[in-house]
């Protein structure tokens, strides 16, 4: 299995939003989401990051084999999301990268991050299973 090779992987959530987002101060570049604002689409994006340049992943990386589960429950800011592989047996790079962003796409709606959806974090620092069995994705800023 390869999970500590995506986990190295770069990853970026891309989250549209029905309203644009505003600055959380004046001085700083951060941007936060309106109370109101609802979620249009979530699109999530991975690099390598090599030899100081980030490229495109391959073919063959994305088909790598990462996690050999039948089943993957993943949760991000929100409630967990169940996934089933989609040969029935394990998650390839491709399909873990399609279940994040299904899992982001589903809940989170459900992340507050000063008064709106948490649009900054969004920067794919890897998943971990944690004590009841689930993946936890950890994003950064």
């Amino acid at each position: 299995m390869s999970l500590k090779f995506f986990n190295e992987l770069s990853g970026t959530l891309a989250i549209e939003l029905t309203e644009p987002t505003e600055s959380i101060a004046a001085k700083l570049a951060n941007q936060r989401a309106t109370a109101t604002a609802t979620i249009r689409e979530v699109s999530f994006a991975l690099e390598v990051f090599e030899d100081k340049h980030f490229r495109d992943l391959t073919v063959d990386e994305f088909d790598r084999i990462v996690l050999e589960l039948p089943v993957l429950t993943l949760r991000g800011f929100g409630d967990p999301v169940e996934h089933r592989a989609p040969n029935g047996t394990c998650f390839t790079v491709r399909d873990l990268a399609s279940a994040i962003a299904e899992t982001e796409r589903n809940t989170r709606q459900q992340s507050q991050w000063y008064g709106g959806v948490d649009v900054h974090h969004i920067y794919f620092e890897g998943i971990l299973e944690a004590d009841d069995g689930v993946w936890e994705i950890h994003w950064g800023s």
